[in-house]
């Protein structure tokens, strides 16, 4: 999300950003301005538009706040068992692996993983050696501020921080720290209110607690609703597949980093399962659904930083290896290279201005022939009846959104036919003055199809008698989705009469 990209184009960080643009602009949350995700992700979002409300800018000092933040963590826990230079260098390759997975930047996932690294630092620290009983409530309130941030942003991830937290409280109370365990408990609960508190009376003075409830918990159980065990069992064996995605920073590692890590090195016999059961249980909460997004095993990487810390003790103990600065300098620009490699450097101001010449012309970002003709309106207002490249016109025209379903989340009419219902309604009053519609390619030969029972949204809107009542189709785009594996899509644009 950097200023070196002429923009974001991915989905999600545009739904967050939009989302947040509507709260500080009045809208609240779930009730006039509306997504399924958790609200503290659009809270953050909130204040980088508030930092910087017409691009990524303020989101871009965030994320790179939190990334400082992420590889100090891993500086910290690596120093545990290293020198410097060791540490340095698992500091230094952790975010190549990051980087291959992440499909624009500013993903929900991304945030959690910091929060993850962090407390994953304290937990190795305090259940490194065996003999540590008290444990500092400063730390506890430290976990209690990130686990309310993960619990009010992706509600099933909060167990990764399960385990070690009960092996926290157990090594206390089989070592009498009574007195620790209520400073401990207080310490947390402190922690999970300084971020909780706020978020809930935003809800409460809006009269918005009860559609929060119904979004975030009722809604999302319903999305993300399980089969019987059996099912879970097989998908949970046949997902195993999807680590090979990259089979270094999501099997090999992780395996390391889960297992033969605090076998060997967490002296605490309690702190050891609960490494091994946290890791174990975070597999299991990210494949066990159904649905499948190769961003999100990326808090799964967490314990690649166990995993590759243990590589450095074993090649330090075996290969007696000096770390020179000579060395680091080289992996340094071995490491810029690779991150280069990893995300091509298209869609930014220097393919788009310098190379814009007529020996190497370039057309712009991907949406920008569609944001050409909204910015011809003083002020434009937008419905997005899909998912996908048509979100990031909210940013980059600066629109401000002005319906509750001002776009379309990824949930399927079955479970939320009010979605598809309301926008039918927007377009039947003309609600807003323009709409995007996408179409993926392969869905081109079912365009004449007109059943009205079709629930292929794009057949449904397409032919929604409404629509060409109250619009005219004045622009027609197809525009290859480098974010979305190259997938040819066809964004019709319509213009309220």
């Amino acid at each position: 999300m950097s200023p070196f990209y002429v923009t974001n184009e991915w989905s999600d960080p545009n739904v967050y950003f939009n989302v947040a643009k509507g709260m500080v602009n009045g809208r609240t949350l779930y009730t006039e301005v509306f997504d399924h995700k958790g609200p503290f992700i659009f809270f953050l979002y909130s204040a980088g538009y508030i930092i910087s409300n017409s691009n990524f800018f303020g989101m871009f000092i965030i994320e790179l706040i939190s990334w400082l933040l992420m590889s100090y963590s891993i500086y910290l826990t690596a120093r545990l068992y290293l020198g410097k230079a060791g540490s340095f260098f698992t500091a230094l390759i952790f975010p190549s692996f990051l980087l291959k997975l992440m499909i624009a930047g500013g993903s929900a996932e991304e945030f959690i993983l910091v929060g993850e690294i962090i407390s994953l630092y304290l937990f190795v620290r305090y259940f490194k050696d065996k003999g540590n009983f008290s444990h500092n409530p400063w730390c506890m309130f430290v976990h209690g501020i990130i686990c309310s941030m993960v619990i009010l942003t992706k509600i099933n991830l909060i167990m990764f921080w399960f385990f070690p937290l009960l092996g926290i409280f157990i090594n206390l109370l089989s070592n009498k720290r009574y007195k620790n365990i209520i400073y401990n408990l207080l310490a947390y609960l402190a922690g999970f209110a300084l971020v909780a508190i706020p978020i809930i009376l935003y809800f409460y003075v809006n009269n918005a607690l009860e559609e929060a409830y119904n979004t975030y918990i009722v809604l999302n159980s319903k999305y993300a609703k399980v089969g019987s065990l059996t099912e879970v069992l097989i998908l949970l064996v046949t997902k195993i597949l999807y680590l090979f995605l990259d089979s270094f920073s999501l099997f090999l590692l992780p395996i390391i980093g889960i297992f033969i890590f605090p076998v060997n090195f967490i002296k605490n016999t309690i702190g050891r399962w609960s490494i091994i059961l946290s890791g174990i249980t975070l597999y299991v909460i990210i494949f066990m659904s159904k649905t499948f997004f190769y961003y999100y095993p990326i808090p799964f990487l967490v314990f690649d930083v166990l995993g590759l810390v243990c590589i450095f003790i074993y090649i330090k103990k075996y290969a007696s290896v000096k770390f020179t600065s000579g060395m680091i300098a080289s992996f340094f620009f071995i490491f810029f290279f690779m991150c280069l490699s990893q995300k091509r450097l298209t869609n930014t101001w220097l393919e788009y201005k310098i190379l814009n010449s007529k020996d190497f012309k370039v057309d712009g970002f991907m949406t920008e022939r569609l944001s050409d003709e909204i910015k011809k309106s003083p002020h434009p207002t937008l419905l997005n009846l899909g998912f996908g490249l048509g979100n990031s016109l909210f940013t980059t025209c600066n629109i401000v959104p002005n319906v509750k379903f001002f776009l379309k989340p990824n949930l399927p009419f079955s479970t939320f036919p009010e979605l598809r219902n309301d926008q039918t309604e927007y377009i039947r009053q003309k609600k807003t003055e323009f709409i995007v519609l996408p179409c993926r390619i392969y869905n081109l030969s079912k365009i004449k199809e007109n059943d009205p029972n079709n629930t292929d949204e794009f057949l449904y809107y397409y032919h929604l008698p409404v629509l060409k009542e109250n619009y005219n189709l004045i622009k027609t785009d197809t525009i290859k989705n480098d974010i979305d594996n190259n997938a040819l899509e066809v964004y019709y644009l319509y213009k309220r009469k």
